[in-house]
C-alpha cells in the first residue's frame, strides 16, 4: 500500500502574511494615538506566530504499512497497527478536528494538532489499512 506523508513548517506564507497584517495594524494603532502600553499588550497575541516564523519548527506525520509515526517539537511517537483498535475523529465546531487513537488496552493516544494531515487524506489512508474510524460531529471541546 502507499504511504501518507505530511510535513508542516512553522515558517509558511500564511504565518508570514498574518505577521505582516498584525504589524501594519499595530503600527496603525500607534499612529492613530492609542497608548503604546495597549498596543504592546495586543502584540502578545502575535507572539506564538512570531516564534513559529523565527524558529521554523517542523512537524511530520507518516502512515505506512508498518504503522503511524509523528514528530513535532515536543513529542515523537511510533505505533503499529496491531496496537490500534480504532480511531476516533471528533469535529469541533465544524472546522477543526481531533484524532484520538483507541488502543486495544483501552488507552487513548491523541495525535497532536500540528502534525495532522488533511482529514480526507487521513481517513482514506486509515480505510485502506482497515482501521475502523468512528466520527463524532460537532463537539465544543
Amino acid at each position: 500500500m502507499d504511504t501518507l506523508k505530511h510535513t508542516h513548517h512553522g515558517r509558511n506564507p500564511r504565518s508570514i502574511l498574518v505577521l505582516c497584517f498584525v504589524t501594519i495594524g499595530l503600527i496603525g494603532l500607534l499612529s492613530y494615538g492609542i497608548h503604546w502600553g495597549i498596543v504592546a499588550m495586543l502584540s502578545f497575541f502575535a507572539l506564538p506566530t512570531l516564534v513559529d516564523v523565527a524558529f521554523n519548527p517542523m512537524a511530520t506525520f507518516e502512515l505506512d504499512d508498518n504503522g503511524i509515526r509523528w514528530k513535532n517539537a515536543t513529542q515523537e511517537a511510533e505505533l503499529s497497527f496491531t496496537q490500534i483498535k480504532s480511531v476516533h475523529v471528533a469535529t469541533r465546531l465544524g472546522v477543526a478536528f481531533r484524532i484520538t487513537l483507541i488502543m486495544y488496552d483501552e488507552a487513548k493516544v491523541r495525535i497532536p494538532q500540528d502534525v495532522l494531515p488533511p482529514r480526507a487524506d487521513l481517513e482514506a489512508a486509515l480505510d485502506r489499512h482497515d482501521i475502523p474510524v468512528k466520527r463524532d460531529r460537532l463537539r465544543l471541546i
